[in-house]
């Protein structure tokens, strides 16, 4: 073959490398997306002297928008304003997530519940917001502020 003058190329076919990079980017756009709505912003948080930044830690996180008028928001549902569909919603989340922990053989629910509650919310109904939840099985709380700046 050394006198017959072919020379062989070989060209990687590039396509499949470019198909994987280009869903991951998709994957992390959408992941991006859909963790930028689980907040709402108009919500105006309450002023803090001091917060603690969030546990990056924690992956099971339900969060709870109440805005002004003491309503309920969680992303792909309407706002709940009625105590009965607010315990009600509390409860299927809470079934839900504790048979999936069940398949896992685990008996603790590990959902953190985020309570993102308007700063010009009644207390008394986010308090009340935190009960239901204790009730239902819900261990873990967190409250988002901003931190004021000085």
């Amino acid at each position: 073959m050394a006198g017959s003058g072919i020379q062989i190329k070989a060209e990687p076919n590039l396509t499949p490398l470019l198909d994987v990079v280009l869903q991951l980017l998709m994957f992390f756009i959408l992941c991006a997306n859909f963790a930028g709505t689980q907040v709402n912003e108009n919500i105006k948080l309450p002023l803090m002297q001091s917060a603690r930044p969030e546990d990056k830690r924690e992956t099971d996180l339900l969060f709870l928008n109440v805005t002004k008028e003491a309503a309920v928001e969680v992303v792909g549902r309407d706002p709940m304003k009625k105590q009965a569909e607010i315990r009600s919603f509390l409860r299927t989340y809470y079934q839900d997530a504790r048979r999936a922990m069940e398949k896992e053989k685990s008996k603790v629910v590990p959902t953190v519940i985020v309570i993102r509650a308007d700063r010009n919310v009644d207390y008394k109904e986010v308090y009340q917001i935190m009960r239901w939840c204790k009730e239902v099985g819900f261990r873990k709380f967190q409250m988002r502020a901003e931190v004021k700046r000085s």
